[in-house]
């Protein structure tokens, strides 16, 4: 008759476990260990990521370091007699090293003139790129409001539900289509409003 043998681990066992039996000679953190403790009855290895890391993005938006406002803005030019469906964009780029903590979103069309028209959308680097790889929308459709400042309120129910969490490198885009060609070139604005936080997550 086979005798059983216990497999489980033992607090005993825990202790003489080194991170080359653990890991199996795969990378470990930079400290050089690896925590382990008790979770739902078993031993678990701590996600400092998770633990560390992640919970910090709560204290980073409570630092109010500088405003984002229209300075931050960016002009977008339509040439004049631009051809049906041209694309016309301009970049609002995060300074390495600092992250950003956005509630609105505004995009300012000109007057249109006898016939022309462009529709806008503002893309986000940040979000999951799209089918062929681009930068997102923000809008699922594109908007036409030539004439008027169009404000998006990021932490209104319907919008994003929470501020817009941008760091060093990530870009909003202000994308124009020509509708219907301009007699003129046309101006059209975007402006980030919300302010600049205490960057504590790479």
């Amino acid at each position: 008759m086979q005798k059983l043998v216990d497999k489980s681990i033992s607090p005993l066992q825990l202790a003489s476990l080194t991170p080359a039996s653990v890991t199996q000679g795969r990378a470990i953190n930079t400290w050089g260990f690896i925590p382990i403790g008790a979770y739902k009855g078993g031993a678990a290895f701590f996600d400092l990521d998770k633990l560390a890391n992640q919970t910090l993005v709560l204290a980073e938006k409570a630092y109010a370091l500088d405003r984002v406002d229209s300075r931050d803005g960016v002009d977008v030019t339509v040439p004049n007699l631009s051809a049906l469906a041209t694309i016309v964009t301009g970049e609002i780029e995060v300074p390495a090293g600092e992250v950003w903590y956005l509630n609105r979103l505004s995009v300012i069309c000109p007057a249109a003139d006898a016939t022309g028209t462009c529709s806008f959308n503002i893309l986000v680097s940040s979000f999951p790129k799209t089918a062929v790889g681009g930068d997102k929308p923000y809008l699922p459709a594109n908007v036409t409001a030539m004439g008027a400042t169009t404000d998006y309120d990021l932490p209104a129910q319907g919008a994003l539900g929470e501020e817009l969490r941008l760091v060093g490198g990530d870009k909003l885009t202000l994308q124009l289509v020509v509708t219907v060609a301009f007699t003129a070139d046309k101006v059209f604005r975007v402006n980030p409003w919300g302010r600049q936080g205490k960057a504590l997550v790479a």
